[in-house]
């Protein structure tokens, strides 16, 4: 009797799963049993008979998903493990299908079952100020704390969604691609699967600006015939020279820059395609026992040397100290012919095999070396450590922490000592207050200044490998706001940020105080309309806030009671809002489709303008409108899509935006009054601020000016891109 999803398919669609089941067994022939090959196929009917007749939004077998995750999981992260692949092959039956995690743990196993259920999304959370995304990856996090392979499943399934992504809509689209960005990139790179990562990079690229990824791709394809006719140039002479005298096989491969890191080098360095000289590096994979393979490399190293001219400020050595991810290898850039500076990479097998899968091809190796501990387990165990004491934080609410989490994820390691000795291990780019924060929490809040090798710094001062600190206390010390701005860690943040919200709380509570003293001083009820009038005159979002100013003493208590004054003087029909109102020039413009009357800011990060693409974040103050393009808006859309709108501009008054360009080029004498006389008297603009630094012979500058809309601002582009010597101009952003 036929089952219901062979009822449900094409003849076509049965045999691509088939054809799917079949690729997916032998990917695991090398290291499965015939008890093994016989559990992965009752896990694969389990699989098909509760998706059964389930289908994507392509219209394509669910059950389809599933197995490509698992191949992935296994042919390209290289994971060896038939718990992990039979939990890829079930990872989303308890979330989409009536089947309980109890099932699962019946039918195969705890390990099978733990996988599954930290893989599954949660579809409630208990406070309404939570996030269901965010609480997801919380858990997901948590599991993956205990059990890595839970992060090496979801990276398959994430991977699989973004290479399907095109059926969905653009809504459901973005927040899949702020979602990757934000969490899973970082992971991946964490965990040494670069392969992983570069695709999950190009992908969002795609979709995100398919016209920059088409043009890279268009040129990358044109130069292929030039760049490999010269990458073959280069090498033979080395392998000439290494046939000769390397005492081991090797061989050679050329690798391309992604799609997505050109891009971001040719944005960051304000560059076209063809002035991007690294597009390509070669790679050289030795043969080599372990027992010999680093003097290999460095043999290697020495007769590549010989033949090219090195540029030893890039020499990269990561043999002699690897990255926190695993990662092995030499990299040099030498001067090839016609005078091109290529990468060139030196690694063994060994290296090579870890530099592909990452934590995955270590596993392989610890396997073969009984078991013993590296330093690559004692950094990941570190990582993961962190990660464990910060989610387990009660009182941050979950978006919060994962905010912060975000800037311990993917971040290198730097060593430093107390003055005992003892190694700390930190975040690289970690400060000395960080380090005051990891030794104890009350020596961070009460730390002024430090010692860095005897040498007395500040506490922004960044840490340096083999540093020994000491930190200098005061009791009179506490936490500041501005320290937010320059500690690295997520320990070091959360414990500010604990002491700051204490004390935001006090001064509230001392500002409602004093009040609700001045109203009764001057007969007015807590609840009378002037109270919002007031907010509006002083420009705060809440009372809250009023209160918290009051409180710290940094709002005089004497504008308060002019404006009261005012009040009562008014006369005439005009409420004396409008009338502030007017005098204040009271941003109005963007708004949802439906929600005229919602109160709305602008971000002050991305500074968006009419016809700008925007999106807004729900606050309780009100709708924070920023530009699509924005890391804000996308870090937000990652952790709580439901409080994200999508946005469009109506009609708008004659009103002036505020926005920012960046400028850079030539430090010739009267270059500024060349750039003010574009936008003053030719553009006829207000310019803001003005902000310029000259180095040797260049220049680099902010400027602020007032535009009514997008094509307002690219008119003023055009013009100063006819000024002499401006080789950069682009609208600025605070978080690129």
């Amino acid at each position: 009797m036929a089952t219901r999803w062979e009822l449900a398919f094409t003849e076509a669609e049965k045999k691509s799963i088939i054809s799917a089941y079949r690729r997916l067994l032998r990917a695991c022939e090398d290291f499965l049993n015939k008890a093994g090959k016989a559990e992965l196929r009752r896990a694969f009917r389990f699989a098909i008979e509760q998706h059964g007749d389930m289908r994507r939004r392509s219209g394509e077998p669910y059950i389809l998903h599933p197995l490509a995750v698992a191949l992935i999981l296994v042919r390209e992260i290289g994971l060896k493990d038939l718990s992990a692949v039979i939990a890829a092959l079930l990872h989303d039956v308890v979330e989409d299908t009536e089947t309980d995690i109890e099932t699962i743990r019946t039918q195969f196993g705890d390990k099978v079952a733990m996988l599954v259920d930290g893989l599954t999304k949660i579809t409630r959370v208990q406070s309404p100020l939570e996030s269901v995304q965010a609480e997801t990856f919380r858990k997901i996090l948590l599991t993956m704390a205990d059990d890595i392979r839970v992060a090496l499943i979801k990276l398959a399934d994430r991977l699989h969604n973004l290479r399907t992504l095109s059926g969905l809509k653009p809504e459901k689209q973005a927040k899949i691609l702020a979602e990757t960005e934000y969490i899973y990139v970082p992971i991946a790179h964490r965990l040494g699967l670069y392969a992983i990562k570069a695709e999950l990079e190009d992908l969002i690229l795609f979709y995100r600006e398919p016209e920059k990824y088409e043009e890279i791709a268009r040129k990358l394809q044109e130069t292929a015939r030039e760049r490999d006719k010269y990458i073959q140039k280069f090498i033979e002479p080395i392998v000439q020279r290494l046939q000769n005298e390397l005492p081991v096989p090797f061989k050679v491969e050329s690798r391309i820059k992604s799609i997505s890191s050109i891009y971001q080098k040719m944005k960051r360095q304000g560059v076209p395609f063809e002035e991007v000289y690294d597009i390509f590096a070669v790679r050289f994979i030795l043969d080599s026992p372990p027992s010999t393979e680093k003097a290999d490399c460095w043999r290697a190293y020495s007769i590549i040397t010989s033949l090219y001219r090195p540029n030893l400020q890039r020499l990269r050595d990561w043999i002699s100290h690897p990255k926190p991810t695993g990662y092995e290898a030499l990299h040099i850039t030498v001067m090839g012919p016609e005078g091109r500076w290529v990468e060139v990479q030196i690694r063994s097998r060994r290296m090579h095999e870890a530099a592909e899968y990452g934590l995955v091809a270590h596993w392989r190796y610890k396997d073969n070396q009984n078991g013993h501990s590296s330093a690559y387990d004692e950094a990941l165990e570190r990582w993961l450590s962190r990660i464990r004491s910060l989610l387990e934080n009660p009182d941050l609410p979950t978006v919060d922490l994962l905010s912060e989490l975000h800037l311990d994820i993917a971040q290198e390691e730097v060593y430093v000592f107390t003055p005992k000795g003892e190694l700390k291990v930190m975040p690289a780019g970690s400060t000395a207050l960080d380090f005051a924060y990891e030794i104890h929490s009350e020596i961070g809040r009460h730390a002024i200044a430090a010692k860095i090798n005897g040498r007395p710094v500040l506490l922004n001062t960044p840490l340096q490998n083999a540093d020994q600190v000491e930190i200098i206390t005061s009791e009179r010390a506490e936490p500041s706001e501005e320290q937010l701005s320059f500690v690295k860690t997520a320990r070091a943040r959360l414990k500010i940020r604990e002491y700051l919200k204490q004390q935001r709380k006090q001064a509230i509570e001392r500002g409602k105080a004093i009040f609700e003293w001045r109203l009764r001083h001057m007969g007015i009820r807590q609840d009378d309309p002037m109270i919002r009038e007031l907010l509006w005159y002083l420009r705060l979002p809440s009372l809250e806030e009023l209160w918290y100013r009051l409180g710290k003493h940094t709002i005089d208590l004497t504008r308060i009671q002019d404006f009261m004054r005012l009040k009562r003087l008014s006369q005439g029909n005009t409420p004396i809002i409008d009338q502030l109102s007017q005098q204040l020039g009271l941003l109005s413009g963007a708004v949802e489709v439906g929600h005229n009357e919602e109160k709305h800011t602008y971000a002050a990060c991305c500074q968006p303008i009419p016809f700008d693409a925007i999106m807004g974040y729900v606050t309780s103050e009100g709708l924070i409108i920023h530009r699509t393009t924005c890391k804000e808006i996308q870090r937000l859309l990652s952790l709580d899509s439901s409080k994200v709108r999508t946005l469009r501009w109506i009609a708008t008054p004659q009103k002036e935006f505020v926005s920012t360009l960046l400028l850079e080029g030539e430090d010739r004498q009267g270059m500024l009054l060349d750039i003010v006389k574009v936008i003053s008297l030719r553009k006829r603009k207000n310019i803001r601020s003005i902000r310029i630094e000259g180095q040797a012979s260049y220049f680099r500058g902010f400027i602020e000016l007032y535009v009514h809309n997008e094509p307002d601002l690219l008119s003023v582009i055009r013009a100063l891109s006819e000024v002499r010597g401006l080789l950069r101009i682009e609208r600025y952003q605070a978080n690129p």
